[in-house]
């Protein structure tokens, strides 16, 4: 298998890994690539501390920290280059601190605004990572399906991200009829938009934000029903270019 790091590009037979991983020790495990189980595990909890974690403001701080670790994991399962990986794990900090300074300040709104968009970016930067990451299993497995599953809940995460963003830009006037929102807002929201769910208590205010929440609801079904869907109609087959790599030649092929 491929275990070199920052290189996503080369193809990997995820049978090998799934060998290899067998006769691994639990660190190794949770150290090498393609560790999306873990990874999903993580994204869960970062979830829930974002949820929790949402009354005080160091308890805010804390949820971010949650979310910095989800995301140098995320990179170094995926094999993102080095400078990704580096990028986040200046950012994580950077984000901490501008969480702490934002309470009492007078420009609060404009700096969660900032770290709102810098969580977002960054919850990009992973999600395409493990979209590069995916790109190379030669066989899919059930890594490769906990891969696509993380990227969905990624979706949930990143649009939570926009919404904040123009929460905090509108000094707090996201949602139609309440004067402020909270973190745990932004995130059911966007959840139960990605998943259709919709139960109607809450509803944007601004025409803008209707629109992405209705994307992101299409989204999320169009992800289900295609990536994800023929990720697990294929469990266990081999990508083509993987086929012909194996495939004996023929007297045809000379």
């Amino acid at each position: 298998m491929n275990g070199s790091g920052g290189d996503a590009s080369k193809v990997v037979d995820m049978l090998d890994d799934t060998e290899h991983r067998g006769r691994a020790s639990w660190r190794d495990r949770l150290s090498g690539p393609d560790r999306y189980a873990a990874l999903l595990i993580l994204i869960v909890v970062a979830i829930v501390a974002t949820v929790v974690l949402d009354e005080h403001e160091w308890e805010r701080i804390v949820a971010v920290g949650f979310v910095g670790l989800m995301f140098v994991f995320a990179l170094r399962t995926s094999q993102a280059p080095a400078t990704w990986r580096w990028a986040a794990l200046a950012a994580v900090p950077v984000m901490v601190i501008a969480s702490a300074v934002a309470e009492g300040s007078r420009e609060g709104s404009t700096i969660r605004a900032s770290v709102a968009a810098v969580v977002t970016l960054l919850l990009l930067g992973v999600q395409v990572a493990i979209v590069r990451r995916l790109s190379t299993h030669l066989t899919i497995s059930w890594d490769t399906i906990m891969g696509a599953l993380c990227v969905y809940l990624l979706f949930g995460m990143i649009f939570a991200g926009v919404y904040a963003v123009a929460g905090h830009l509108e000094d707090g006037r996201l949602f139609a009829g309440h004067a402020e929102f909270t973190s745990t807002d932004t995130l059911y929201f966007s959840l139960t938009t990605l998943t259709t769910v919709g139960f109607g208590d809450l509803s944007m205010r601004a025409d803008a934000t209707r629109i992405v929440a209705a994307m992101e609801g299409l989204l999320g079904q169009i992800y289900l029903i295609t990536a994800v869907a023929l990720l697990v109609g294929n469990l266990g087959q081999r990508r083509r270019e993987g086929r012909d790599r194996t495939r004996k030649p023929s007297r045809r092929d000379g």
